[in-house]
């Protein structure tokens, strides 16, 4: 199960990734201009780097808007790809409780207690 999870979850975020830029490319080469001028001047006034997504509402807002955002797509891939790992653990703990493994529980309860306040700690 937790094998399923790792895989499938790589192959979405990297899916989700390739989709994003290669539509970053075509709107480029199609219009000419894909800068997302309103994030680059937010970014740019809060002191962050210009052209990138520095949080999920951000990342949310670009899937909102119309047409989305294929950098926000990308975005998206990435935060799968961060979030896969997590999951996984997630999964791993009942699985461990079932087979009647409590230490490797109690072990991955542990590591997903510290992915879970790292999440919270780092988010800025």
């Amino acid at each position: 199960m937790v094998s399923r999870i790792l895989f499938w979850g790589g192959v979405l975020g990297t899916a989700l990734m390739l989709a994003g830029l290669v539509s970053y490319g075509v709107r480029a080469g199609v219009h000419g201009e894909a800068l997302n001028v309103p994030r680059v001047m937010e970014n740019r006034a809060a002191g962050h780097a210009a052209d990138v997504f520095t949080s999920v509402p951000q990342v949310f807002r670009g899937l909102r808007h119309r047409p989305v955002d294929p950098l926000a797509v990308a975005a998206v891939g990435i935060l799968t790809l961060l979030a896969t790992p997590a999951t996984a653990v997630m999964a791993a703990i009942p699985a461990f409780v079932i087979a009647g493994d409590g230490r490797y529980a109690r072990i991955a309860t542990v590591l997903a207690a510290v992915l879970i306040v790292s999440l919270f700690a780092g988010g800025g």
